[in-house]
């Protein structure tokens, strides 16, 4: 019992480690999580939108490396490793939303650059 215990809180702590997001990305424009120096982290990302957006990522001095399209409805989970930020691009005439849960290192920073 006292196993089972310690498993259960040890699974409620970790989920509450979870960055949860709804993220609104304006026509052309792109956002930002995880600029610098950090530790990995995984992205659960949902594309709540009816425009599609293309994920990039890019460590520290590297260019930019697309990974992949997320069409409307589309959800993926992507794993970028330690100081590599990951970069989502609306490259529509339209607003694109994006859910987004983060999970290992959340101590992340966000913005978003004009492009």
């Amino acid at each position: 019992m006292k196993n089972l215990f310690i498993l259960l809180f040890a699974g409620l702590l970790l989920q509450s480690c979870a960055l949860n997001s709804r993220t609104t990305i304006g026509p052309r424009k792109a956002f930002e999580l995880g600029d610098g120096t950090h530790g990995s982290f995984k992205a659960r990302v949902y594309n709540d939108s009816e425009v599609p957006v293309e994920i990039c990522s890019a460590g520290l001095d590297q260019a930019e490396k697309k990974l992949l399209t997320l069409n409307p409805g589309q959800q993926k989970t992507i794993r970028f490793g330690a100081d590599t930020k990951a970069i989502f691009k609306n490259n529509s005439d339209k607003e694109a939303v994006v859910k987004l849960k983060v999970t290992g290192d959340t101590g992340l920073s966000m913005g978003g650059p004009n492009y």
